[in-house]
């Protein structure tokens, strides 16, 4: 028997809040001229941080999980972020405010794995296969909402952004009330230390690994100097920024919608596709000479880039065993957080190679290495995929 559609609404609502911690991401101008005297790199620190935080608790999360049960782990999440999200919206001490997403950060390590996990325990069959693919549109669509929303808010002031993270509170309330303990959990918890660490992946694995690493930093890359690309160009204001970036979202979520469709045809070439694509839509957003072409330029390339997350992990995947695949879904975990960490440091610090703005010059730099990655995905020649 199939859990009520409560349950249902309650588990799905995990996945519209995955990405919460980026909502705050286009006020990033906002946050500079509130604190002039901060370097660059800190102040994108306060979108990316809380990145870095999470990867402690989904380090610990199968521990937790084991001794407390996923129901409370992931309700105490959405409660720990709620309370870290919301602080900087009461304070402007610049300390706070990052302690306050490193807290953020350790709440989202708690709930956001189970977004899928929770799906895979109460679901079974057709209805299970059809959730888990919603869930990525999901995630996308809720990102997308959550930063029109901000787009509104900033409105006010950059302080009513924070606001936000009181849905995650109607979230775990939601959880507590109609989501009950799943029976199978503490036995599909990986809890094998000594297995998972005998566990070896392929070299051509590590491979990959490396290609996501470098594929989330250029994605963090752009996201994080957007915002301040198009106040330096007057493109557009706060509110604007907000909904491209929701927008750039929702192209995303088309090209999750649309992969399966065009992998049959592409294959291998599909990450190529997704590199040159990228690199062209970040030349024409660097030459763009008004809003309506810079912006066409950026929806674009989360559109055409969002193909090359799914071709790497489903490629990864493949021909791994069960143990193996546990291990790689945590590594690629690692990698796409500690991109997140890495990309205000290397993208502030290449920003100083080049003859124009700090920011023009990262983008120029972000387009020669998608198309560096364009021309090598194009002409190596791995082994026949499955």
């Amino acid at each position: 028997m199939q859990p009520r559609l409560t349950t249902t609404v309650s588990i799905l609502s995990l996945s519209t809040v995955t990405g919460i911690t980026t909502v705050i991401t286009g006020i990033i101008p906002q946050l500079k001229r509130t604190f002039p005297t901060v370097p660059t790199t800190m102040i994108e620190w306060v979108v990316t941080i809380a990145n870095c935080s999470a990867l402690i608790t989904l380090l610990l999360n199968p521990r937790l999980t084991n001794r407390w049960g996923l129901r409370p782990v992931v309700i105490s999440g959405l409660l720990i972020s709620a309370i870290m999200g919301l602080i900087p919206a009461i304070t402007t001490n610049f300390t706070v405010i990052m302690l306050s997403r490193l807290g953020l950060g350790l709440g989202v390590g708690l709930f956001s794995p189970h977004a899928i996990s929770l799906l895979t325990h109460s679901f079974t069959g057709d209805l299970r296969a059809r959730l888990l693919g919603y869930q990525t549109g999901l995630s996308a669509l809720g990102n997308a909402i959550l930063l029109g929303l901000a787009g509104i808010l900033i409105g006010l002031s950059w302080h009513a952004v924070f606001w936000l993270y009181g849905l995650l509170i109607m979230i775990a309330v939601g959880v507590a009330c109609f989501v009950p303990e799943p029976a199978e959990s503490a036995t599909t918890t990986p809890t094998n230390q000594s297995t998972t660490e005998k566990t070896r992946l392929p070299r051509r694995q590590w491979t990959l690994l490396g290609l996501t690493f470098m594929t989330y930093l250029l994605i963090w890359g752009v996201q994080l100097k957007l915002p301040s690309y198009f106040s330096a160009r007057h493109f557009g204001n706060a509110a604007t920024i907000n909904l491209i970036l929701a927008a750039m979202n929702i192209g995303g979520l088309l090209a999750g919608l649309t992969f399966g469709y065009l992998y049959r045809y592409l294959h291998r070439f599909t990450l190529t596709l997704g590199y040159a694509g990228a690199a062209i839509s970040v030349l024409i957003l660097w030459l763009a000479p008004n809003a309506t072409v810079a912006i066409s330029a950026a929806v674009f390339f989360n559109f055409i880039y969002s193909y090359t997350g799914p071709y790497l992990v489903f490629t990864s995947n493949t021909g791994l065993d069960g143990s193996q695949v546990n291990v790689l879904s945590s590594y690629l975990t690692i990698a796409t957080i500690i991109s997140a960490f890495f990309a205000p440091l290397i993208w502030n610090g290449l920003g100083h190679f080049g003859p124009q703005t700090l920011t023009a010059n990262v983008l120029v730099w972000i387009m020669l290495i998608l198309g560096s990655l364009a021309i090598m995905t194009g002409c190596h020649q791995p082994r026949k995929e499955a």
